[in-house]
């Protein structure tokens, strides 16, 4: 058994509110990109205005052991930690979209008239689609090979960066582009024409859950549509849910009864329960992202309700990746997963 280390356990909880926000701003503003290229200097970073605070900045990352000296004299380069933890920013900004939550949290438990904050969508978006285009797209991509593959509608698009890839591996294929938010469609469009300015984007804004209506929209916008349509859904799931999983047994009905033959490939979280999470906190992040669900009245469906989902749905599991296991006693529980589903 480990002996508990009250001072690092500490340090541990309160760096973050330095280095989330940092890395974060960082990496959007694509410093971080520079930076993996290679020794630099400041003055080589050409967006950043104010150079003093940028080297403040700098000489932080290089006390937390993320950047180092470089051979040169006015030089810098990335620590093999600092390589591995800033490739990976994508996760920091994604969780520092929510920080309205931290900001508000005060007002949101002693105040009773104080309204749940949102989160920054457009971080969040950004964020996903760097955390996912490294850890969940590729085997997505993967599951597609064997699809003969007509049509991506892609539910929950973010910032297309999941279309871009799809885009990437089947040039031919026709794509659909839907999502709550305007601003990720805008993003989408933009990022993808970025890519191609000679796709056909056809873009659908609206709420996932209500299927009846936008089935209709992509079938009316797509006379000519390609009949292998592949339906892809990222997250959605549990913004969806409201916690109820018969909830979603009817969502995928729903989509069944309106588009019979197209298969479906689902990206979800799940949740851990408390026992479970306060064992591993020091491998997963999966307790703050329950947290900011929870208050933002998001249902996070467990691995359970998951299963129970699978055996009450027209759709057959074709192939299953699951993502961060956690061990419990002989079970394991997935912290994320990708199902591809065909209908039966």
């Amino acid at each position: 058994m480990s002996i508990l280390n009250t001072r690092e356990e500490i340090l541990f909880l309160m760096r973050g509110f330095f280095a989330t926000p940092i890395i974060t701003v960082l990496g959007k503003s694509g410093v971080i990109d520079q930076m993996l290229k290679g020794e630099f200097r400041l003055q080589d970073i050409k967006s950043v205005e104010n150079v003093e605070i940028f080297e403040y900045t700098i000489k932080y990352l290089v006390q937390i052991g993320l950047l180092r000296s470089g051979r040169k004299s006015e030089y810098y380069e990335m620590t093999i930690l600092g390589e591995k933890i800033l490739s990976r920013y994508g996760s920091f900004v994604l969780l520092h979209s929510y920080r309205s939550f931290m900001d508000n949290l005060d007002s949101m438990l002693f105040d009773k008239n104080s309204q749940i904050p949102k989160c920054d969508r457009l971080e969040n978006v950004i964020g996903s689609g760097l955390t996912n285009g490294r850890k969940f797209f590729p085997e997505a991509i993967k599951m597609l090979d064997c699809i003969e593959l007509g049509t991506i509608v892609d539910i929950g698009c973010g910032d297309g960066y999941f279309l871009s890839k799809v885009i990437e591996k089947f040039p031919e294929v026709d794509v659909v582009a839907s999502d709550l938010s305007e601003i990720a469609i805008n993003q989408t469009v933009l990022n993808l024409n970025a890519i191609d300015n000679s796709l056909n984007i056809t873009t659908i804004l609206g709420d996932a859950y209500d299927v009846k209506k936008w089935s209709a929209e992509l079938l009316n916008k797509n006379t000519n549509i390609k009949e292998e349509i592949v339906i892809s859904i990222w997250y959605v799931v549990h913004e969806v849910s409201q916690g109820k999983p018969e909830r979603i047994i009817e969502f995928f009905k729903e989509i069944y009864k309106f588009l019979p033959k197209a298969q479906l490939i689902i990206g979800e979280i799940t949740r851990i329960n408390d026992k479970l999470l306060s064992r591993n906190r020091n491998h997963s992040l999966m307790a703050e992202f329950q947290f900011f669900h929870d208050i933002s009245k998001q249902g996070v469906l467990s691995w359970e309700e998951y299963q129970l989902i699978l055996k009450n749905i027209p759709y057959s599991l074709k192939a299953e990746k699951l993502f961060d296991p956690i061990l419990d006693d002989v079970k394991v529980i997935p912290t994320g997963f990708i199902w591809h589903l065909s209908p039966k």
